[in-house]
């Protein structure tokens, strides 16, 4: 049966964040919670025991969250936790890998190891623990963690559904902990380095993902270009092209759609009302606001201020 934790019933707005400190940390593992957000945090966590597995829906507001070698020898749990995003976006990097999660994408961190989530905004996330014995034992080769899984199609996209499914009742006990542990079968499929992606393809993949998480936390800066970038990720302007060449989107066009894609997230926000659409023009990296506009109908088939003012949006 799902248990349900949230802040805001179980505790005084001005103690909501301790209280999610301790909250993930049981419902999880212990782990290192920090946000700007502190008297009235919000966050809600429902978790399914599955057996040996269990799932947790995480809805919340932004924060990060490490696990640090201090929370590892402090409470070791080996295993593995394949994190299902739902809504929102999420950073996560462990040994040296980072990869952006977007609604529909998947990915997993390796419980005995360091690794840090950043979340943005509000966000709503799936997280599917896995004994590490059970999807080690079908891998080939190292379980590759921080790095995501295409789940539009084939293998990835029936462990999507079988995620989903275990969210939304209606199984026997028995047979949801059947399905969680033919979801951690699938995942290991997916993952599995022998099944035909080869070396260069998989560096390639976490460089791409390296390259998103650059230009997400720089996409307000002005200077932001594939110079910039690549001087980051100290790789040459030409890989960074490359890396993009592969993909629906250019590294320009890239920039575009998510500096496009946040305008519109300001804009749908009745909490920021109060913002001049120059001003959201210029927090999501528009130096000029008529291209924004220009832009933004190209994008969206309306404009700023159609979005804003059409009840239907919100």
């Amino acid at each position: 049966m799902a248990q349900t934790w949230s802040t805001l019933t179980a505790a005084p707005a001005a103690g909501q964040f301790g209280y999610w400190r301790e909250l993930i940390c049981a419902a999880f593992l212990d782990l290192t919670p920090e946000s700007d957000l502190r008297d009235g945090f919000t966050g809600v966590v429902t978790q399914w025991p599955l057996g040996r597995l269990n799932l947790a829906q995480i809805d919340s507001q932004r924060q990060q969250v490490r696990r640090t070698e201090r929370d590892i020898a402090r409470a070791p749990r080996p295993g593995y936790y394949a994190n299902l995003q739902l809504r929102g976006t999420s950073l996560m990097a462990q040994a040296g890998h980072v990869t952006v999660l977007r609604p529909g994408s998947v990915a997993v961190v390796d419980t005995a190891e360091p690794f840090m989530f950043e979340f943005r905004s509000d966000f709503r996330q799936l997280s599917l623990f896995i004994p590490g014995p059970l999807l080690e034992a079908q891998l080939s080769g190292p379980v590759r963690t921080a790095t995501a899984v295409d789940t539009a199609g084939g293998v990835g996209a029936a462990v999507r559904h079988a995620m989903l499914a275990l969210t939304r009742g209606g199984l026997a006990p028995n047979s949801a902990a059947r399905l969680a542990s033919h979801a951690a079968g699938m995942l290991a499929v997916a993952l599995d380095p022998s099944g035909g992606t080869g070396t260069d393809e998989v560096r390639s993949i976490r460089s791409y993902g390296a390259a998103l998480a650059d230009i997400e936390e720089h996409l307000s800066d002005e200077d932001l270009s594939p110079a910039a970038t690549a001087r980051r990720l100290g790789v040459s302007v030409r890989w960074l092209h490359g890396l993009f060449a592969g993909h629906e989107r250019s590294y320009a066009a890239t920039v575009r759609r998510l500096r496009l894609a946040q305008a519109l997230r300001y804009l749908k926000d009745p909490a920021l009302g109060h913002l001049r659409i120059i001003d959201i023009a210029a927090d999501a990296g528009f130096g000029d606001v008529s291209s924004f506009h220009r832009a933004f109908r190209r994008e969206f088939g309306r404009t700023p201020a159609q979005v804003r003012t059409d009840p239907a949006e919100h």
